[in-house]
């Protein structure tokens, strides 16, 4: 075989292996899924995210805010004027029903109660002799030796000084019950919540002494809207908690309610007792609470944070056979502010997105988080 022979056989067999590899080449270079490509969106929720809805019972209740007072309270006042000799009691500490709490310096008491005798004492001699005077005359008169018009005057001074004796002893009595009025005493068992003068002051009639509390049973004064009034009725169970005791709840019912609406709010003041045996409450304390209007079986209710409003429009999210859906509803209001009671809209068993977690997209694709299943 000659040298051009040769040449042109190796240059023909390095074509046919330069077109398979480039054939090879070019099925490699099939269009397949290209890398980074989106896949389908969804939207992936936790459990805690969605709430199911069940029928359930739905205590209906009135919120009630206001300042706790003692229901017993006196202030006891200075029946005669004089300088404060003892204050027995201070702010806090207990006291017995009629137990002495204040002493007032007798002395110009007693300096008229003995006024009150010495009158009571030239009224009844001025009488004894306007007796024995009476008696004189008479006998004259029955002799003849005095007219009767002489008689009748001598009648009327003996009527004048037995009204002087009358008017008095009353004078001396009253003296007396002043005289008893020096001691101030506990109208009931309570606890002394403020004293308003010092041993050593002068006080004046009328005048605060101390005042004493009874702390057994509270009143909450509470304003309620006129449009409410009509649910609220005297009987009805309380429930409310006070500043500095957490979560602790206390009971109460509503004991009365007032006739007439405040002028200036147009509201009505309805007035709950509470028990406190064990006087952990005091007097002044804000108290947060609800009334009991009544019981509902089988009510649907929501979180109220999974309402939305938007253009006059209330609608919630939920998720129907598996896309995010918006449900128009209607609802009021329940036992909690932080539930709604459903009106329209909803039916048991339906999920709804429970918080808020910002606009979501209606009609997108949606699953619990955790691992899925192909189908």
């Amino acid at each position: 075989m000659s040298a051009r022979t040769r040449n042109s056989l190796i240059a023909a067999t390095i074509l046919v292996i330069l077109a398979i590899v480039g054939f090879a080449g070019v099925r490699d270079k099939r269009p397949g899924p290209a890398p980074g490509a989106p896949r389908e969106a969804f939207l992936e929720f936790q459990q805690s995210d969605l709430y199911i809805l069940e029928p359930a019972p739905l205590e209906r209740t009135l919120p009630l805010t206001g300042t706790l007072s003692p229901l017993v309270e006196a202030s006891l006042k200075a029946k005669i004027a004089g300088e404060l000799l003892e204050v027995a009691v201070r702010e806090g500490g207990s006291v017995r029903k009629g137990e002495i709490v204040a002493r007032i310096d007798p002395t110009e008491v007693e300096a008229r109660v003995a006024a009150r005798q010495a009158d009571v004492e030239a009224a009844r001699a001025q009488l004894v002799w306007a007796e024995k005077n009476r008696a004189t005359q008479k006998a004259l008169l029955e002799k003849s030796f005095i007219s009767q018009n002489a008689f009748d005057n001598v009648q009327s001074s003996h009527d004048v000084a037995a009204a002087k004796l009358r008017a008095a002893e009353a004078d001396l009595v009253v003296a007396k019950k002043s005289l008893g009025d020096a001691v101030l005493t506990a109208p009931f068992s309570g606890i002394a919540a403020q004293r308003h003068a010092q041993p050593g002051e002068r006080v004046a009639l009328d005048a605060k002494v101390i005042t004493i509390v009874d702390l057994g049973r509270l009143e909450l004064g509470a304003a309620v809207p006129s449009a409410d009034i009509a649910q609220v009725r005297v009987g009805q169970k309380v429930a409310f908690r006070v500043d500095g005791f957490g979560g602790r709840e206390f009971a109460g019912s509503v004991e009365r309610i007032n006739p007439a609406t405040d002028a200036g709010s147009r509201a009505i003041t309805v007035y709950a007792v509470i028990d406190n045996p064990a006087g952990v409450l005091r007097a002044g304390m804000f108290a947060q609470g609800v009334v009991s209007l009544g019981r509902t079986e089988g009510v649907l209710a929501i979180p109220a944070s999974a309402v939305r409003e938007q253009a006059g429009r209330t609608y919630v999210y939920a998720l129907v056979d598996g896309t995010v859906r918006r449900k128009s509803v209607k609802v009021e209001p329940a036992d909690t502010s932080a539930r709604l009671q459903v009106a329209e809209g909803l039916a048991p068993g339906d999920r709804i997105v429970r918080n808020n977690l910002g606009t979501l997209r209606e009609g997108v694709a949606a699953r619990l988080a955790g691992p899925q299943h192909d189908r």
